[in-house]
């Protein structure tokens, strides 16, 4: 029963960023159900490749260049996938500010079944304090950046909807490019530990604002429902 409540509490963060980003689509929200069954896909994609990877001979190298090259691939192109496998063609993906949400709703899905794993691993193969240290540290790192992450090519599949041509194709070739990069940097600096952590948390700060003032602002006034809702 223990284990059960840790593994509930550590997925209490990815559900609250969930519905932070949930909220910031404010001219016409996504179907609750949509939005949660993104997030639940991205939960089993986590579990599929947890389960699917461990203990197999892929020639990965050194643990550092799978953190940094390898994850960042494999991670964002599942999330990637899921989204567009099962949301893009849907009819309520209606809007740039879309690509966002379910970016997002796939990428916390995902970070709270990793976040489970780690806090789960912390608190019984370490102790409850370092559980606990995990919960903390993960939940205002790391589960929001997978988010953060994952906005890049959420945005451009926003972007590219109703377009044709090589242009959006290109735009969501880019915005998947750019998430593994910021992907692979948040894992480097995360192990690097430069001037004491510093350069992580500067690194985190420009990312919030880079994702916020460049593609969600972008993304809700390009909403064709902003005319709507001003009325």
């Amino acid at each position: 029963m223990q284990y059960l409540i840790i593994v509930l509490v550590s997925v209490l963060p990815g559900l609250g960023w969930l519905w932070f980003f949930y909220k910031t689509d404010k001219y016409e929200p996504e179907p609750k159900k949509l939005v949660l069954r993104t997030f639940l896909l991205g939960v089993f994609v986590a579990i599929a490749m947890g389960t699917s990877f461990d203990g197999l001979p892929f020639p990965w190298g050194p643990a550092r260049y799978a953190a940094v090259i390898w994850a960042p691939i494999v991670e964002e192109t599942a999330k990637f996938l899921i989204v567009f496998w099962t949301v893009f063609s849907n009819k309520n993906f209606n809007e740039p500010m879309d690509g966002i949400v379910y970016s997002a709703s796939a990428a916390l899905g995902f970070a709270a079944c990793e976040n489970a794993f780690y806090v789960f691993s912390s608190w019984h193969g370490g102790s409850p304090e370092m559980g606990v240290f995990t919960l903390l540290a993960r939940s205002v790192f790391s589960v929001p950046g997978h988010a953060l992450f994952s906005a890049f090519f959420g945005a451009a599949l926003g972007y590219a909807k109703g377009r044709k041509g090589m242009k959006p194709v290109l735009a969501v070739i880019a915005g998947l490019l750019l998430s593994m990069v910021a992907h692979g940097l948040f894992n480097w600096l995360s192990m690097e530990n430069i001037l004491g952590g510093l350069s992580f948390i500067v690194f985190m700060a420009l990312l919030w604002r880079l994702v916020y003032r460049k593609l969600l602002i972008p993304a809700l006034n390009a909403s064709p429902f902003k005319k709507e809702s001003s009325k």
